[in-house]
């Protein structure tokens, strides 16, 4: 594991690019600001630290995470990375593209019911993840889910 400024990345590995737009997973954009407290960035980068290869730095994995941080940060924020080894990529592109775009969203899944309870421990717990999330439908939709509407919410 090693800590870089994320401007020394250089970008998405053309390989991992390539198989994106092969199989036509080419990102459609980025999360939401409003999603991910930028106060956390850090801490989030340190669960989920970037993958890269190469001397040129480039991102192989967690590159959702790289396109936010890229967008949404300073350059020279300090960022963890894995370095995968060059001579593999070419070998495993199409397996890390499919890591990332099915496995991984299986991985952390979540319900209806599961973001308004979310949401209802979170508004009391800002100071744990400060957020500007506005109400559990807006939380809902950042995270892909259709939100629970009246009734439909109780237990």
């Amino acid at each position: 594991m090693l800590t870089i400024k994320l401007g020394d990345i250089h970008g998405i590995h053309p390989d991992f690019s390539r198989v994106e737009c092969e199989l036509d997973l080419a990102p459609i954009g980025l999360p939401d600001p409003a999603l991910i407290p930028k106060a956390l960035a850090t801490r989030i980068n340190e669960v989920y630290p970037l993958v890269i290869c190469g001397p040129d730095a480039l991102c192989i994995g967690q590159t959702t995470l790289y396109r936010w941080l890229k967008a949404h940060t300073d350059p020279e924020t300090p960022v963890r990375c894995i370095e995968w080894p060059k001579g593999r990529i070419k070998q495993f592109a199409y397996q890390l593209v499919l890591i990332e775009r099915l496995v991984a969203p299986a991985l952390a899944q979540i319900t209806r019911q599961q973001v308004r309870d979310l949401y209802a421990n979170i508004g009391s717990a800002k100071e744990q993840w400060p957020h500007e999330y506005r109400s559990h439908a807006h939380l809902a939709r950042l995270v892909g889910v259709k939100p629970l509407r009246g009734c439909e919410g109780e237990k």
